[in-house]
């Protein structure tokens, strides 16, 4: 079955725009090295990959909620999904690369929407939880020690009609979980619940109402910081009347508490929202102007991977610094462009912009959706975006390519890298970057990402289609 999304690039196009920008990335630094005897990353690059399957879902190792890498010692730990909607996981030797274990998770899910998130706790304890498309998800446990996942009583109390999981763990060992709840598929929310240590789910509560009724992305991310502080992001969309009568405005906004999930606030409103907080209602990361560059003046469009729908994709995963400053990636996906934006104290939210980085390396190239955070022992924060010729503009489409990005404390930008070799025919997409943790460190976050066709979208939930899926180790 070969449900491609869209016509296969132009492979002389492709390779035109590619080769106008190879005299500005000295030894093609993209880090490519396999087990089986492929060229060789360059001199310092340190980065190692590793095939994990050939049997891959089209959604494999989507989407930007869920963090689907966690480390114990001697290991990495990665989660994917099939194509047969089965969670599958596997068990990395970081000193070999070699796969020391690996098997299912779970019962199969629905479709293509059922992907699994991981954390892991203070006592080396990780969890798992199976996701699910409208539906309750199952928490499975690894003990510290352990060689498998065991189902944990009460597992599916961890959502009402819920989709794309995000799990965090802060210090005490409570999991933090936000997820989007949409029955019947339209009018989403932003549905937040905790488990305490050997305890039971708590019951959702809603934290935010979308202010559009139709089918929409959340891109619901959790993170905890290092003072217990908790940070959830969300896609906000938005009617734009004075743009006309179908037309969308795509923001995003922040929420934090600091009270282990009682209370939610927003930065510059000390008091505590009123839950669920309408979407019209919060402040905006951007800002409170209603741009024309983020609004689109007729939403909608034919089924498939480039429906208005996909424009609302905004968000990569928050993550905190030393400082417990939130750091995220806010898309333009209509313009093509991203910045990364840090909270400062007294000046707000602030931007450096990210398309001159990746044009450095891929001239020619927009950023597309799901962009990816984490952070190094150091303190340098680590992001990975998908980026695509300016023609294509869908979901995943041939031609998608995957820029490991570095930056300062200040924000300032330091390196940028692909993580492959361009291919015109086949997307590099899905990126799920190894997320920090305050109670496991590493020096630098592992890679997971898919490599193979995207289905079609939006129609084809339910596919065949086989990808490879891949582990790239620093």
């Amino acid at each position: 079955m070969n449900l491609q999304a869209q016509p296969s690039l132009g492979r002389r196009r492709f390779l035109a725009v590619v080769a106008s920008g190879a005299a500005s990335l000295p030894g093609w630094n993209y880090g490519w090295a396999e087990q089986s005897g492929s060229p060789a990353a360059p001199p310092g690059s340190g980065l190692r990959n590793v095939l994990l399957s050939s049997t891959g879902g089209d959604r494999a190792t989507g989407y930007v909620m869920s963090n689907k890498v966690v480390r114990r010692p001697g290991q990495l730990i990665a989660t994917w999904l099939d194509s047969r909607r089965q969670n599958r996981w596997a068990a990395v030797d970081l000193t070999t690369l070699e796969l020391v274990r690996s098997g299912p998770v779970g019962p199969p899910g629905v479709d293509n929407h059922c992907g699994s998130a991981m954390t892991s706790g203070p006592d080396g304890a990780l969890h798992l939880l199976v996701g699910a498309h409208h539906g309750p998800f199952s928490h499975y446990c690894m003990p510290p020690g352990g060689n498998d996942w065991q189902r944990v009583e009460g597992s599916q109390e961890a959502a009402w009609s819920g989709t794309y999981p995000s799990v965090v763990c802060d210090g005490n060992g409570t999991l933090h979980l936000t997820y989007r709840h949409e029955p019947g598929g339209h009018d989403a929310q932003l549905h937040y619940c905790r488990r305490p240590p050997n305890g039971r789910w708590s019951p959702p509560r809603s934290l935010m109402r979308s202010a559009v009724s139709e089918h929409s992305w959340l891109t619901n991310a959790i993170e905890v910081g290092p003072d217990g502080r908790l940070h959830v992001v969300v896609s906000n969309t938005l009617p734009a009347p004075q743009a006309g009568n179908a037309a969308r405005y795509y923001g995003a906004s922040h929420l934090y508490s600091d009270d282990f999930g009682d209370t939610w606030r927003q930065f510059g409103s000390p008091q505590a929202l009123a839950l669920p907080v309408p979407g019209a209602e919060l402040r905006r990361i951007e800002g409170d102007a209603m741009p024309p560059e983020r609004t689109q003046r007729e939403y909608g469009g034919p089924r498939g991977p480039e429906h208005s729908y996909y424009n609302k994709i905004l968000l990569s995963n928050p993550i905190t610094d030393d400082r417990g400053r939130p750091w995220l990636i806010l898309h333009n996906v209509l313009a093509g462009d991203a910045e990364l934006y840090r909270h400062e104290e007294g000046r707000g939210w602030t931007p450096t912009p990210l398309l001159n980085a990746v044009r450095s390396v891929l001239p020619g190239f927009d950023i597309r959706h799901c962009g990816q955070l984490s952070r190094h022992r150091d303190g340098t924060i680590e992001g990975v975006l998908m980026v695509a010729p300016p023609d294509q503009r869908g979901w995943g489409p041939p031609g998608t390519e995957l820029v490991r990005f570095l930056a300062s404390h200040q924000g300032d930008l330091l390196q940028t890298t692909r993580v492959r070799p361009p291919d015109p025919d086949t997307p590099h997409w899905l990126p799920s970057i190894e997320r920090w943790c305050w109670h496991s460190h590493f020096d630098r976050p592992a890679l997971l990402f898919t490599r193979g066709q995207n289905a079609g979208g939006y129609d084809h939930n339910r596919n065949d289609v086989n990808t490879e899926v891949w582990l790239q180790i620093g």
